[in-house]
C-alpha cells in the first residue's frame, strides 16, 4: 500500500486500496484462522493500527 501510495498519491485510491486489503485479509482470516471470531473486524482493527502507526512514523500525526 505504501509503495502504491507513493507511486500514485491520491487519497481516494489509498482508501480504495485499504478497503480492498481489509476485505482480502478478512477472507484469509476467515479461511485460515478459525479461532478468530470476527475476521473482518479483526482485519479492520489491524489495518487501522498499521495505518495509524504509519502516520505517526511518517510524522503526519
Amino acid at each position: 500500500m505504501v509503495l502504491l501510495n507513493l507511486l500514485f498519491p491520491a487519497t481516494w485510491l489509498l482508501l480504495l486500496l485499504e478497503c480492498a486489503a481489509v476485505g482480502v485479509e478478512g477472507l484469509v482470516y476467515l479461511q485460515c484462522a478459525r479461532r478468530v471470531r470476527r475476521p473482518f473486524l479483526f482485519s479492520l482493527w489491524a489495518n487501522s493500527c498499521s495505518f495509524g502507526l504509519g502516520l505517526v512514523i511518517g510524522g503526519i500525526l
